[in-house]
């Protein structure tokens, strides 16, 4: 099947990379047939609804490219992409060639449609059906001042969700350094089972309580260091964590080099976030990409996606 994904335009790059290595995730070949800024098409096989868990997406489109032959009720929506205008009149065109193409037997539903047809409208038109709908306001509302234990350091939900899936975690994730659980919580909403570490008992409980609200049962949170992780949790598939940083955090340089080590001792796949540049290739691990991410003015993030082979 060859799919169009409308990606999140706030770091196109990290956006593409989520979906290729969710795919990696479960082991499917894929085709890159085109990428150009917001928009990504691929082929495969994967049932799409996998990518329901996407963090930096908007929507995924089954690409229509020929005749659209559909069945029950549609509509057609039109996002312009950079300078393109002119929504209403696109719509009608194609809604006027779509009912061509079915003998005029489709009704138009503009509030339930059962087929949507959505329609990018860039450098060319992509045009396809839409099978996953992302909505991006959910991730707002579980932004850290809306969890019942609150600390301003938590990352977004929506690149707390994109990390997860760097991990290529198929059905569980630790988080070493997991704080109030903002990894954790995004991991637990997917149907992962979910473990956490941190050295502060507030942390902990407080993590316990955020779980709790978004009804995440599957969890094991435990007080301690992660220079001790491998007397915490055995193997573990996946991790996924967000590195404190600045001045209250406990970490020193060779406290950061320690972790990392258990953390090579614990799992195949990880991905880390870290506010400077680090050699992981000293330790064991193959870097497999990273990117930048700017947090704000004064502050860059650095994502590694990381192999132990």
């Amino acid at each position: 099947m060859k799919l169009i994904f409308y990606l999140s335009g706030e770091n196109v790059e990290l956006s593409r990379k989520e979906v290729i290595y969710l795919l990696k995730a479960f082991n499917k070949k894929y085709n890159v047939i085109e990428s150009k800024g917001q928009i990504l098409v691929i082929e495969t096989d994967i049932d799409p609804m996998i990518f329901k868990r996407l963090g930096l997406c908007h929507k995924v489109l089954e690409y229509m490219d020929k005749e659209i032959i559909l069945d029950g009720t549609f509509a057609v929506r039109v996002q312009n992409l950079g300078e393109k205008k002119g929504n209403k009149e696109l719509e009608k065109k194609i809604a006027d060639e779509i009912q061509k193409q079915n003998d005029f037997k489709l009704r138009v539903n503009l509030e339930k449609p059962q087929n949507e047809i959505y329609c990018l409208n860039s450098e060319k038109l992509y045009i396809g059906k839409t099978l996953v709908s992302i909505d991006r306001k959910d991730f707002e509302k579980r932004k850290p001042q809306f969890r019942p234990y609150f600390h301003p350091s938590s990352l977004h939900p929506k690149y707390a969700r994109a990390l997860i899936n760097l991990s290529r975690a198929k059905k569980e994730v630790l988080d070493p350094f997991c704080g109030t659980g903002g990894i954790l919580i995004e991991a637990g909403l997917i149907g992962l089972k979910v473990f956490g570490l941190d050295i502060e008992k507030k942390m902990v409980e407080g993590c316990k309580k955020n779980l709790d609200f978004y009804g995440i049962k599957d969890y094991t949170i435990k007080e301690g260091s992660v220079e001790n992780l491998d007397s915490y949790f055995g193997n573990i598939e996946s991790i996924a964590t967000d590195v404190p940083y600045g001045k209250s955090t406990k970490l020193n340089k060779d406290i950061y080099e320690r972790a990392f080590e258990k953390i090579y001792e614990t799992s195949k796949k990880a991905c880390i976030v870290i506010n400077k540049e680090y050699d992981f290739e000293k330790i064991g691990f193959k870097v497999l990409d990273m990117e930048k991410l700017r947090m704000h003015r004064t502050l860059t993030r650095f994502i590694y996606v990381l192999q132990c082979d």
